[in-house]
């Protein structure tokens, strides 16, 4: 009982500070005004220094749709790049396998292929190999200028008066010595731009 006592009178103490305390109690007088008018400008050199790790520079853009095709390009050289190493290093054992111990290899590719078809292929996928590597650093240069250059063109506005206009043309040929029978029409194009 005395366990009840001693809970019930908490309570009503807490009870009694909550009802007469919250009378004191007083929220700001005023309130914190937020300048909405200012907006963080755009930045090309932030959005440079972001695309060194591939795709941020296209999240700041918010040109969402580009993700997958920067991953995409990463995926398919990486692929290829280790595809290709791992087929060099499966020949270049073979041939060297061949070359060393010449008839008495046990390689499979040795058995199956002549050291200087061995040579042929190894040179072929080492080839390969490099490109797929040069492809991926030039892919990685390549997203980091698209957004560089679309953080340039952020605020720029494409409005409807700018179109180019193509059609095909055919202009008489008109010769200096003005004879009708030389006149011989060619056939052309013609491209007009409107600003």
């Amino acid at each position: 009982m005395n366990r009840y006592l001693k809970k019930s009178g908490f309570c009503l103490a807490l009870l009694i500070v909550v009802i007469f305390g919250v009378s004191n109690v007083r929220a700001q007088q005023k309130s914190v005004k937020v300048d909405s008018t200012t907006n963080e400008i755009h930045s090309p050199k932030k959005a440079s220094m972001l695309a060194l790790v591939p795709g941020l520079g296209q999240i700041y853009n918010k040109k969402y749709w580009k993700l997958p095709i920067v991953y995409a390009g990463f995926g398919v050289t990486a692929f290829l790049g280790t595809t290709n190493r791992t087929e060099y290093i499966k020949f270049n054992n073979a041939y060297k396998c061949s070359v060393i111990e010449g008839e008495d290899c046990t390689n499979d590719l040795a058995q199956k292929y002549s050291s200087d078809e061995l040579g042929t292929i190894k040179d072929y996928y080492r080839r390969n190999m490099e490109l797929s590597f040069i492809v991926m650093g030039a892919w990685y240069i390549l997203q980091i200028l698209d957004a560089s250059v679309d953080a340039h063109l952020y605020y720029w506005e494409i409005d409807d008066n700018l179109s180019v206009d193509i059609q095909p043309v055919i202009q008489p040929n008109i010769p200096q010595n003005l004879n009708p029978s030389q006149l011989n029409p060619y056939t052309g194009i013609k491209v007009r731009f409107k600003f």
